[in-house]
């Protein structure tokens, strides 16, 4: 989560934290993400070091470390940590805010952020891309899970000259949450001035249980290249 104000991050941390085995309930049905989890981990090298950004439940750090891979999950809800503790007792978890957080360079062979940067802003989700830049190490890999706007429907004219859609509000599990979503397009613009190339990517529609809408999912697939953003 990186929410831009004081306000709305401690609300969104009483929302996580109160609802995370709910939140389980609902999510833990996605086979997809798994698929797309272990193609993610047959790039990596054996025994690789991956780093999660948001694991909430555990739902993918399940499959990354059932994969072979040395997990470390960073999380801002305790709630989220707890279950995920329980259900990956091999992975590492914390509980830290990905935009304040920071490891020596080359620390990771790969990356996954899945379904947990809605939140952060255009400019807070490109500094993280140069954040995950150097931390990975050389032809490392990263993993981001996100929305395709332009598939979930929403109006061109909700995005800015980037590809930017700010503040665009879902019903979630009976609460109103607000996202910032990037199509296609920007994603890939934003990656390569990074210092990523875009080497797979994946789309999928997962419905939640209970009272949540379809989410069109886009999986994207980046390799760190030599020549990091200047």
């Amino acid at each position: 989560m990186g929410s831009t104000t004081t306000e709305t991050q401690a609300w969104d941390l009483e929302f996580y934290t109160n609802f995370a085995a709910r939140y389980h309930e609902h999510f833990c049905h996605d086979k997809v993400l798994g698929e797309v989890i272990r193609t993610f981990v047959s790039k990596l090298p054996a025994n690789a070091q991956v780093i999660e950004c948001g694991p909430g439940t555990g739902i993918a750090a399940a499959t990354i470390v059932a994969s072979g891979c040395h997990l470390h999950g960073i999380d801002q809800s305790e709630g989220m940590l707890a279950i995920c503790r329980q259900r990956v007792p091999a992975g590492t978890f914390e509980v830290a805010d990905m935009l304040k957080y920071s490891v020596p360079d080359s620390t990771y062979d790969g990356i996954v952020a899945s379904l947990s940067l809605f939140e952060l802003s255009k400019q807070e989700t490109a500094a993280m891309l140069q954040k995950w830049h150097g931390w990975l190490r050389p032809g490392g890999l990263l993993l981001i899970g996100t929305w395709d706007p332009e598939r979930q429907g929403v109006s061109p004219d909700k995005f800015d000259a980037d590809g930017c859609a700010t503040k665009m509000p879902y019903e979630f599990m009976d609460h109103t949450v607000y996202n910032t979503l990037f199509t296609q397009t920007a994603w890939k613009t934003m990656l390569e001035k990074a210092g990523f190339e875009v080497v797979l990517t994946e789309t999928d529609s997962f419905k939640p249980e209970g009272n949540c809408i379809v989410e069109e999912r886009y999986y994207i697939t980046a390799k760190k290249t030599e020549m990091g953003a200047n």
